[in-house]
């Protein structure tokens, strides 16, 4: 376990990369902890020699960016040699030089191509490109952290420049950027989107899909082991887009295919080799935290084997330094979440049967404990009950990922016992069975319950954030099947039960003008309380109409306005790339003429249907068939 004490223990004062404490707090107070390194200060003083020698036939504009007017091997070959410049950090590490832009061999291969020439003309002028990025690195990096964001920006000026001045660009850097850009936008807020939408003359969820498009061709172009860091980063974030579309199998292949290519790269092997530079060991530990903690989670969610062998894998955590500033080192950093989220993962996958991506009850035990004591494990700013907020007003990111672990958490406690729920007890069952049904309903209410607080934070910015919305909807189908099947009236907490799915009813209503999956979500789940006893349909809210004041039909939403009134929902089916999103029979219409649970089984889901079957129900439908 990562330990979580403040970094207040330091006691030195560090004033330069000399003092050989990764990142100083000089660089740190730059805003430039990625690129402090330590020297002797013999070399800094042969550096200092050096610099002043060459400085007179090269133009620096920023530390690591320069133009010269030079031939680009020339250039290419000072940086790999002259570490004396690398280390007062004039020039990029070679590691990251991919990153920038022109300072790999396959970047300096790389012709202005079909695929290089379409990916440039898609990106936006530098404006409205500046606003997609900062509105990914200020809101939808957080979710995941996959982008340390000083490194980004550095590296996105470095790219700039060399568009500007025509010298070569690499497609790595160059699909990292079209990635953000396309994962940006879904995430935008309504009066920004009208406004982009206006002035780039087409609507942003056809731009994200073309985005998504182009980079998939640029980046068939780069070959295995060849993009360094930024490939994992890119591919990872087309895994990330996948998943915000809904389409979650598409979602994992993509992710199979990020982490191939880390362990191309020897991510998976201890990174103690000198050739590393402290950032690029930080950053691969943390994007290989990343790829494992999705790993582990969406193999289980799609009931597949998990990707990665962790005990054939060196685990080496991430230090979370980078983020440790002089001022403010008692804050947790962004990547503390998708650690833990990783820590819990290595523990379950040491149970028997976990790796295999399919849970029975007969794991619950094993995983329950693991589980408590990873809840144990949170600092403070975590904690399940009475949790520190005193970062909350000030880093925004902290709530969200205080929500997203407690959900995660939840779901773990849930997952071997869904089929406690729906299972027959008569009086002669057995005391244990009853206790795992019993622990079961507890479990899935805590869960509704932080879905609940988590979707109202997230609310509407990341509304195709599907996590919440996703788990809200198969707990609360889940639950109404076991009342259906609880011919005895003998569920634990039925009234319990009832209030927390008419709860979770009304909080998938505001979803259902807002994206396609919140559509499917809802009205099925309508139609299942449909089917439940009276005392269940009575609590059961209206949905809202467009002539409707939507906060005033869900009272229970405080805080939040009725932004779904002026956003319409998109037939992805119809309007989006048909590569993308091939069209499907469900549409509102179809679902709304539904007449009850036998109808059920003939419904097309669309992309739902990836991840919920009604096979695994356990529905006695009128009609006869048990599915």
């Amino acid at each position: 376990m990562v330990e979580w004490q403040s970094s207040k223990t330091r006691t030195r004062s560090a004033t330069a990369c000399t003092d050989r404490e990764w990142p100083c707090n000089h660089c740190q107070a730059r805003k430039i902890a990625h690129l402090c390194k330590f020297a002797s200060r013999r070399t800094v003083r042969a550096a200092k020699s050096r610099s002043r020698e060459t400085i007179q036939s090269e133009c620096f504009q920023t530390p690591g960016t320069y133009l010269t007017a030079e031939p680009v091997s020339h250039i290419k070959h000072d940086i790999r040699n002259d570490d004396d410049f690398r280390v007062l950090g004039y020039l990029p590490d070679h590691q990251n030089a991919s990153k920038a832009g022109g300072e790999s061999e396959e970047g300096h291969r790389l012709s202005f191509n079909g695929e290089m020439e379409a990916a440039l003309r898609i990106i936006p002028a530098k404006p409205y490109a500046d606003i997609l990025v900062e509105h990914f690195l200020d809101n939808t990096n957080y979710q995941y952290y996959a982008l340390y964001p000083p490194a980004f920006m550095h590296d996105y000026s470095i790219w700039w420049s060399r568009k500007v001045n025509g010298l070569p660009l690499t497609a790595d850097f160059t699909c990292l950027l079209i990635r953000v850009c396309a994962c940006s936008v879904p995430h935008i807020e309504e009066g920004l989107r009208e406004k982009l939408e206006s002035e780039l003359g087409e609507s942003l969820d056809h731009l994200s899909v073309r985005y998504h498009n182009t980079a998939k061709q640029l980046s068939s172009t780069i070959g295995p082991g060849k993009g360094g860091m930024t490939q994992i980063q890119q591919l990872f974030l087309t895994a990330q887009w996948y998943k915000t579309e809904a389409l979650f199998v598409e979602s994992w292949h993509a992710l199979s295919v990020a982490i191939h290519e880390a362990q191309e790269q020897g991510m998976h092997k201890n990174s103690s080799s000198s050739k590393f530079s402290d950032f690029d060991r930080e950053m691969r530990r943390r994007l290989w935290c990343i790829l494992y903690a999705w790993d582990w989670q969406m193999s289980l969610l799609l009931a597949r084997p998990i990707i990665i062998n962790s005990s054939c894998c060196a685990f080496e955590m991430p230090t979370m330094q980078l983020e440790s500033g002089d001022s403010e080192s008692e804050a947790p950093s962004p990547m503390a979440h998708m650690v833990l989220q990783c820590q819990l993962g290595l523990a379950i996958s040491k149970i028997p049967g976990v790796m295999g991506g399919e849970l029975s009850a007969t794991q619950a035990i094993p995983i329950q404990e693991q589980t408590e004591k990873w809840f144990d494990s949170f600092p403070p700013v975590y904690s399940i009950l009475n949790p520190s907020t005193q970062w909350d007003s000030k880093f925004h990111f902290v709530n969200l990922q205080r929500l997203q672990l407690h959900v995660i958490g939840y779901m773990m406690l849930l997952m071997p016992l869904k089929e406690c729920l729906t299972k027959h007890f008569s009086t002669h069952s057995s005391s244990i069975e009853k206790g795992l049904q019993r622990t079961a309903v507890e479990d899935a209410l805590k869960l509704l319950a932080a879905c609940d607080d988590l979707l109202r934070h997230i609310y509407p910015l990341n509304a195709k954030f599907h996590f919440a919305p996703f788990l809200m909807f198969d707990t609360a189908a889940l639950l109404c099947l076991a009342i259906l099947h609880d011919k005895e009236e003998s569920l634990p907490r039925r009234e319990e039960i009832f209030k927390a799915i008419s709860r979770t009813l009304n909080d998938l209503s505001r979803l259902s003008k807002r994206a396609k999956t919140g559509m499917i979500c809802y009205t099925i789940l309508k139609k299942l309380v449909a089917c439940l006893p009276t005392e269940a349909r009575s609590t059961e809210p209206e949905a809202p109409q467009s002539s409707i004041d939507v906060s005033s039909t869900i009272p229970d939403m405080p805080g939040i306005a009725d932004a779904m009134l002026c956003c319409p929902t998109t037939d992805l089916s119809n309007s989006f790339d048909s590569e993308i999103f091939p069209p499907k029979s469900l549409n509102s219409t179809s679902l709304d003429t539904l007449g009850g649970l036998g109808d059920l089984c003939n419904v097309d889901l669309g992309e739902l249907g990836q991840i919920w079957d009604w096979q695994d129900l356990d529905i006695n439908f009128p009609t006869g068939p048990l599915i």
